[in-house]
């Protein structure tokens, strides 16, 4: 085969350019006939191999790195159609791609809410995104090779690529670089070139892009040492960065740069010695689409200290060599963690698991993978989209295999049916003539799930919210993203808490005039997979067989009521630290599913799913946090650090008043509440009882609105007769 690799630029110290090595070696092997297309070559180049370097012109007022890989695609298209080539392979996104290497993270979920709203409005984000869609949009045709689950569903939530177009690649561990077996030498070795005591601990920060990578964090957390432990580590940074100055900076206003070694970008032969030598690789990336560095560091034996968003962090887990921060990120656990593996006992065994770990050859299949992958691509077209002739208002369309072979249109008239019917429709919900929601439960092939359609609010609707000051809910967006947003916080998976399994969303734009957006008869709809034998909290504790008059007085009972409230304020705390609300956080809103047969629930044999999650908010820095970075940046001469996202105060207030209320009748005790108020601060009972008594503002507020809630609910009842608990959806519904 005749194969083009596309590629911006070719660099030793990175981890693309040596899987695209890798790769290339691979397609050499079996005898096809590579084409290389880059706009820069550092290094060496392979024998046997056709090179086109394409350098943007010399006299140009394109400096920008958009603007030059523009240049470089426009080049490369026109050489492109120059020969015939049987399949074209990226390492980069641009146009015109039959299969795309999928190494970079995805810039729209990832750097573009980092920013402010304006920026969508500039130039490299127009031409970056145009980039990224021509390859993930559904209109695409490109196969991507991806490197992990994570990256797939966080593409999947803003593009809706079919499964389809996704071809999982294993791991890339390179088997020509074997870890150093005598660590002991290596270590003495390391320390007496950079003239450091024998017993010095070295933390291992080994990377190109220290931001990303998270090298503020570290030096944060070597700072953060107790100080007799801090004296005797080092941290030994290995890689190339434009910005190291403003990280020398970092460490010296924090008092540890004797303690800071840059050693600059090595060769890919120097990574094992510098892996042997050390006691822990450290990693907290912001952001980090694979990180084979760590496989690399298991493999050698050091024990590794990363985040979660790292899409070979699970491998850390797998072969038990070190531990996982989960997200959302927590200075403070890092730092905490740092220093209880330092010093940990367990260095030895992580060591030894890692090695153990690293000889699975299904670690090093990734080039041969790649290579069959792209031996058995067929030029073909794709159709993603599956709908009515009016395809074109379609404006977001994803279905998973199971509902492929349905359409929008078809599950939309599903949505209208009447109960009974082809697929067993049973309505779970209807809204459609005051806010234009319904929600039914349907089978197909022998599954059963719940459909959510949203059929236009109507704009009394819209202005009935705005009049409210509420934001009006137009449609699934907020689930579809609020589902995806929750998956990432890996902390509540390990907290035991789950969501929604989406398996279908869509949504249909209406115009004035085929010009304007018409926000008022937008029709989406979402489809979640259904969650057997669950029963919602506020449900459960209705059961007075359950919960009766004397269940506090019951061990089990009182023991299964703690679990849940820690569970609860766990929940409400990663969420808000996320940069999210719920908006409906009301116990109505938790599905307790058992998992084991038995009379009771119990700790061990419940799960909880939080669902209903159409008004879940998901917040961005706001502009005055962005001003603050811009100018603490231009004080430090350095570039600014985009600010994190957070919950404002009101949000927070809302959600834990709202779960505060709707549990107002279940008998809680002052110290229920003081376990909620402890875990959800993450301080302790006795901190708790000194913010009570100097009348903390946030939970005065909490407890004020809960009350006024509560009494509205009892005036609601006397005047109509009727339980008025309107705000507490049954949770059955599982929207």
């Amino acid at each position: 085969m005749k194969i083009a690799f596309c590629l911006f630029k070719y660099s030793p110290y990175s981890g693309l350019s040596l899987d695209f090595l890798r790769i290339l070696e691979e397609c050499q092997k079996r005898g096809h006939d590579p084409y290389v297309f880059v706009s820069e070559w550092r290094g060496e180049r392979p024998e046997g191999v056709q090179f086109m370097v394409l350098k943007p012109p010399k006299i140009s007022l394109k400096f920008s790195n958009h603007a030059q890989n523009e240049q470089f695609h426009n080049k490369l298209q026109a050489e492109l159609k120059k020969q015939a080539f049987d399949v074209v392979v990226g390492f980069n996104k641009m146009p015109g791609l039959d299969l795309y290497y999928g190494a970079d993270s995805c810039y729209v979920g990832d750097k573009v809410p980092q920013y402010p709203a304006i920026y969508k409005l500039t130039r490299r984000y127009k031409g970056r995104y145009s980039f990224e869609q021509a390859v993930f949009g559904v209109k695409s045709q490109t196969l991507i090779l991806s490197l992990s689950e994570q990256q797939k569903s966080e593409y999947q939530e803003h593009y809706f690529t079919p499964n389809k177009r996704f071809h999982l690649l294993p791991p890339t561990l390179d088997a020509s670089f074997s870890p150093i077996t005598d660590r002991v030498t290596q270590k003495e070795k390391l320390r007496a070139e950079l003239g450091l005591p024998i017993n010095n601990l070295l933390l291992m920060f080994i990377g190109s892009g220290f931001r990303t990578k998270g090298l503020a964090r570290t030096i944060t957390a070597l700072a953060g040492l107790p100080i007799d432990l801090q004296q005797r580590s080092s941290l030994i940074v290995v890689g190339h960065d434009d910005d190291e100055k403003q990280y020398r900076k970092q460490a010296d206003r924090a008092s540890v740069s004797q303690q800071v070694l840059f050693l600059g970008g090595r060769s890919r032969q120097e990574i094992p010695k510098l892996l042997a030598a050390g006691d822990l690789m450290v990693h907290p990336a912001h952001n980090e689409n694979t990180g084979t560095v760590l496989l690399e560091a298991i493999a050698a034996g050091l024990p590794v200290l990363a985040t979660d968003v790292c899409g070979y962090a699970h491998h850390i887990k797998a072969a038990e060599a070190g531990i996982v921060l989960d997200s959302p990120f927590d200075q403070k656990a890092l730092n905490t963690r740092l220093a209880s593996m330092l010093t940990s006992p367990y260095l030895d065994r992580w060591s030894a698991n890692g090695q153990r770990y690293g000889t699975n050859p299904a670690l090093y299949k990734m080039p041969a993978s790649a290579v069959d992958a792209i031996e058995a691509y067929e030029q073909r077209n794709i159709s993603p989209i599956n709908c009515t002739p009016d395809s074109q208002d379609i404006h977001n369309i994803y279905l998973r295999e199971d509902l492929s072979q349905l359409s929008f249109d078809e599950l939309l008239e599903i949505g209208k049916n009447m109960i009974g019917g082809h697929h067993n429709v049973v309505e779970a919900r209807d809204k459609l003539g005051e806010e234009g929601r319904r929600t039914v439960s349907f089978s197909h092939n022998g599954e059963r799930y719940y459909l959510k359609i949203h059929d236009g609010v109507g704009w009394k609707e819209i202005g009935k919210n705005l009049t409210s000051l509420r934001l009006p809910v137009l449609g699934a967006e907020n689930e579809w993203k609020g589902v995806h947003h929750l998956r990432r916080q890996t902390l509540l998976q390990n907290l035991g808490l789950n969501t929604l399994n989406i398996a279908g969303y869509g949504t249909r734009e209406r115009r004035f005039w085929k010009i304007l957006n018409n926000p008022a008869k937008r029709q989406s709809l979402i489809v979640t997979d259904e969650i057997p034998e669950a029963i919602s909290l506020e449900d459960l504790f209705k059961d007075k067989l359950f919960w009766g008059r004397n269940a506090n007085k019951i061990p089990i009972k009182i023991c299964f009521k703690r679990w849940l409230i820690e569970q609860l304020a766990q929940t409400a705390r990663v969420l808000h630290n996320s940069g999210a609300n719920h908006r409906d956080f009301y116990l109505s809103h938790f599905l307790l599913q058992r998992t084991k047969e038995s009379h009771e629930p119990t700790p061990e044999n419940s799960s909880l799913f939080l669902i209903d999650l159409h008004r879940m908010q998901i917040h961005k820095p706001r502009w005055t946090a962005w001003i603050k970075a811009i100018l603490q940046g231009a004080l430090k001469l350095q570039r600014p650090h985009p600010p994190e996202s957070v919950t404002p105060r009101r949000w927070k207030m809302r959600d834990v008043s709202g779960l505060h209320y709707s549990s107002m009748d279940l008998g809680l005790t002052k110290r229920d509440l003081i376990r909620f108020i402890s875990t959800y601060e993450n301080i302790s009972n006795r901190q708790v009882l000194e913010a009570l008594q100097a009348n903390d503002g946030f939970w005065r507020d909490v407890r004020s609105r809960a009350q006024n809630l509560y009494r509205s609910e009892k005036r609601r009842t006397r005047k109509t007769g009727k339980v008025a608990n309107t705000p507490l959806t049954p949770a059955s519904t599982q929207h």
